[in-house]
């Protein structure tokens, strides 16, 4: 395997700030995992094999709901819905995913980067799904098209955490992808 460089990137812990109306008294449990599956994909370019919350969200400022978003590949994401402000039937409110991570775009920005520093030429398109959490040995793949269509994969590992900062490798496998 080709090893192409070391990376560091910003962690994400992003809050996403969701309108919803409310049934009396409260966001249904149903609702706050829709939103949270919804943005989980938007984040991640990929659909949570499933989303849990403990229950309904109460619609009361600052009231919270913990949720668990299970991964395509079974990673668990802890989150937590909390209610900033109540207007009549709507609660607006905040999900956070706990987890450290970077995202899969920032990710593949730094992988076509990095192959074009490396290779010396930019590559048509560099793609990632999932994010990579921000622990030790969590891996994300990527791949990497050519202009001639020629596609690599680029498996990207953490190394390790410091504070806010994620730190990673990236390295590209030795032969091209089959076609």
């Amino acid at each position: 395997m080709r090893r192409l460089a070391a990376v560091i990137a910003t962690a994400s812990i992003p809050l996403f700030m969701i309108s919803c109306s409310s049934g009396p008294g409260s966001v249904s449990k149903s609702d706050v995992e829709t939103k949270m599956g919804g943005l989980f994909h938007d984040k991640s370019h990929e659909d949570a094999k499933s989303v849990v919350c403990d229950g309904d969200l109460k619609a009361e400022v600052d009231a919270t709901q913990s949720c668990t978003i299970t991964s395509a590949d079974s990673q668990t994401w802890k989150t937590t819905a909390k209610v900033t402000k109540v207007d009549g039937d709507t609660a607006n409110y905040d999900i956070e995913i706990l987890d450290k991570f970077v995202s899969p775009d920032d990710i593949a920005t730094n992988v076509a980067k990095l192959y074009s520093d490396q290779v010396g030429a930019a590559p048509k398109s560099s793609t990632c799904n999932g994010l990579l959490r921000g622990a030790t040995g969590a891996n994300v793949r990527c791949v990497v098209t050519e202009a001639d269509g020629t596609r690599w994969g680029v498996t990207v590992t953490t190394t390790n955490v410091e504070g806010d900062t994620v730190n990673y490798n990236m390295v590209r496998d030795d032969q091209p992808m089959a076609s």
